[in-house]
C-alpha cells in the first residue's frame, strides 16, 4: 500500500484521468496530475471496510516452481500483518469523472507479472441491433509490461444478413511495430534527469496529496481486528477480491 498504491498506482490514475495540459512543460503536466490527486474522494472507516481488500500470500507455486509464503520469507516476523496484495475502489470528485469507479489492484507472487490499464467504455443506453447479439462494452487495454501494447476490443457486425455483432480486437504491439531498440523505463528516466525534464517525476505537492488520501486508509486498517486475507502464491489474489468485484457488478480482466 505504501509503495505500489501510494506511488505507482496513483500516478497511473493521475495520468489517465488528468485533463490535457496546456503544454508539455513539466509544471503544466504536474499541475494537471495534482488536480486529480486532490480530487480523490476521502474514505471513511466504513468506506475502507466496504471498498478495499488486502491480502498476504501463502506458500504455492509459480511457473512450476514452489515458493514460500510471506511469513516464511527471511526476516519476516511470524505475526506480520503486512499486506502483499491490495484491491480497492477509488472515486474522483470531478466534473468529468463523477460516479466513474476506478478499480486498483496490485500484489506480489501472483499468477502473472503484468502491468496494465483496462478501460471499460460505458454501455449504450439502447441497442438497435439484432436481439440475438450479445453486446459488450468496448474495452481498451493499455499494457505497460512485460510488453508495451494497446488492444481495443470493439463490437463488429458479423458478415452476412442480419445485424448480429461479435467482439473483435485491434492490437498494436510496440515491440513488433518498431524494430529499433527502444530505451527501457529507467533508461528514459535517467535521460530525463540528465536533460532536466521533470514531467515524469513526482513533485512535493503531488506526494503530499497522495499521502493525504492513503493515510486514512492505513489508519482504518490498523483499527480493524481482521488482518490481511491469505491467498496462495501463483493465484490472482484472495477470493474476497473477486467477491468484491462481483458485488460491484464487474470483473477483473482475467475473469471477463
Amino acid at each position: 500500500m505504501r509503495d505500489m498504491v501510494q506511488n505507482h498506482l496513483l500516478q497511473l490514475v493521475s495520468i489517465l484521468a488528468m485533463e490535457p495540459p496546456a503544454s508539455l512543460n513539466s509544471d503544466a503536466v504536474r499541475d494537471e496530475k495534482l488536480k486529480v490527486l486532490r480530487s480523490l474522494r476521502p474514505m471513511s472507516p466504513e468506506d475502507v471496510r466496504r471498498n478495499t481488500v488486502r491480502g498476504q500470500y501463502t506458500a504455492g507455486a509459480i511457473g512450476g516452481e514452489l515458493v514460500r509464503g510471506y511469513l516464511q520469507e527471511d526476516g519476516i516476523p511470524p505475526d506480520s500483518r503486512t499486506e502483499t496484495f491490495v484491491a480497492m475502489r477509488a472515486e474522483l470528485g470531478t466534473w468529468r469523472w463523477n460516479q466513474v469507479p476506478f478499480y486498483l489492484r496490485t500484489g506480489k507472487r501472483m499468477q502473472e507479472r503484468v502491468t496494465e490499464v483496462v478501460i471499460h467504455f460505458a454501455e449504450v443506453p439502447h441497442s438497435i441491433f439484432d436481439p440475438g447479439s450479445t453486446l459488450q462494452p468496448n474495452r481498451m487495454v493499455i499494457r505497460l509490461q512485460p510488453e508495451e501494447s494497446v488492444r481495443l476490443t470493439l463490437m463488429v457486425k458479423q458478415p452476412g444478413e442480419g445485424m448480429k455483432l461479435k467482439p473483435l480486437s485491434l492490437a498494436l504491439n510496440l515491440d513488433s511495430a518498431f524494430t529499433t531498440r527502444r530505451a527501457e523505463a529507467y533508461e528514459r528516466l535517467l535521460l530525463d534527469v540528465i536533460r532536466g525534464r521533470l514531467a515524469l517525476f513526482v513533485r512535493r505537492d503531488e506526494l503530499q496529496a497522495a499521502w493525504t488520501w492513503v493515510d486514512p486508509i492505513l489508519e482504518a486498517w490498523r483499527a480493524q481486528d481482521e488482518g490481511p486475507r491469505p491467498y496462495t502464491a501463483g493465484t490472482w489474489g484472495p477470493a474476497a477480491s473477486s467477491a468484491f468485484m462481483a458485488r460491484e457488478g464487474v470483473q477483473w480482466s482475467e475473469e471477463a
